[in-house]
């Protein structure tokens, strides 16, 4: 794989060794994943391989519209703090869990759960988990 052009769902594809060069469309739309692959050499150069790309695309887009990303709301104003919810056994387990990284690659987290401390108690002992932690690793 190669770099991207500037069209998202299109990239170059570039791999001597297979003799493949061209561009490959890609777009994925209710679960289906609709490809085509636009070589350079049937297309008659990596301009117009890159053009019919492009307008395959576009015609993708026309057809099953543009992507609708609906934005999660964080469900806890601090940073490294996140509820977390998680069914075991048919019986649901909700922690607050604190999650940070005491070096490059490396991600600690401890959870605190609403059982055993209840929501608002637990939430604040993983809020102050965090900030301890993040504090220790400076």
């Amino acid at each position: 794989m190669s770099r991207s052009s500037r069209t998202p769902g299109v990239s170059r594809i570039d791999q001597p060794a297979k003799r493949t060069h061209g561009f490959f469309v890609r777009l994925q739309r209710r679960g289906k994943t609709h490809s085509a692959f636009f070589t350079d050499q049937r297309y008659g150069g990596r301009k117009r391989a890159l053009a019919a790309a492009q307008k395959h695309y576009r015609k993708l887009l026309a057809k099953w519209g543009p992507v609708v990303r609906k934005r999660r709301r964080a469900s806890s104003v601090t940073v490294g703090v996140q509820l977390k919810t998680e069914r075991r056994h048919g019986e649901v387990r909700k922690y607050w869990v604190a999650t940070w990284s005491p070096k490059p690659r490396v991600t600690r987290r401890k959870e605190f759960s609403f059982w055993e401390y209840g929501s608002k108690k637990a939430r604040h002992l993983a809020a102050r988990a965090c900030q301890a932690a993040l504090r220790k690793s400076q």
